[in-house]
């Protein structure tokens, strides 16, 4: 798996939702992303406005976005507020993307940084759908992503992180289930019999380190 980070700047991003007047952020960094999926996306934003009567609802104009401020907090003379934000169905150009969108993604100094993970194909489809809106990327970093020492991921080949980190995130693991085994072998191209050896074999190991420290 590869690590890629790309910049892109604001204007050019607002090319995709020109609803949202993105130019009038000062900075934002998103702290977690909940969830990143075609039809969903729910994130933890801590983000700072050039102007004093810019409010976040004025990026997620649409009824199709929850916002709930979390923390405000007073820094020199502006001020950083901590959102949870859930947008549904984000934006067309998400559902053509494979791999996974990670952190940092921040906006500082007019320019947007997004770091990617994914194989190198993915990588560069993913650099497409910029292409394709017509917008000009930087990549910045190109590298393999690697897991802390200390993370229980690191136990895993990267068969079975992919299998695990992509059955999690389409709601494999949800109850009721999202996705069934046979259309998410599908997605991974796999054969069903294969995907479910993949994804035992990971979660036994997670388990037994789970298990085995606790």
């Amino acid at each position: 798996m590869r690590r890629l980070i790309v910049e892109i700047s604001s204007r050019a991003f607002s090319k995709l939702f020109p609803e949202r007047p993105i130019q009038k952020i000062r900075s934002a960094e998103v702290l977690h992303f909940l969830k990143f999926e075609p039809q969903e996306v729910a994130m933890i934003l801590r983000v700072e406005f050039n102007e004093p009567n810019v409010s976040i609802e004025d990026m997620f104009p649409d009824d199709l976005a929850e916002v709930q401020l979390l923390e405000r907090e007073k820094e020199k003379e502006s001020e950083i507020y901590t959102y949870f934000i859930k947008v549904l169905r984000p934006g067309p150009d998400l559902t053509a993307m494979r791999g996974y969108v990670s952190l940092p993604y921040e906006i500082r100094g007019g320019k947007i940084k997004v770091t990617f993970l994914g194989s190198a194909k993915q990588g560069r489809d993913f650099i497409k759908l910029f292409e394709a809106a017509g917008i000009c990327t930087r990549i910045i970093s190109l590298t393999d992503a690697k897991f802390p020492p200390h993370s229980p991921l690191s136990r895993l080949t990267e068969k079975q992180r992919r299998a695990l980190i992509t059955a999690y995130t389409l709601g494999y693991y949800d109850i009721p289930k999202k996705i069934g085994l046979v259309p998410l072998a599908e997605k991974l191209n796999l054969a069903h019999s294969t995907l479910d050896v993949q994804l035992r074999r990971g979660e036994r190991r997670l388990l037994s380190r789970i298990i085995n420290e606790s």
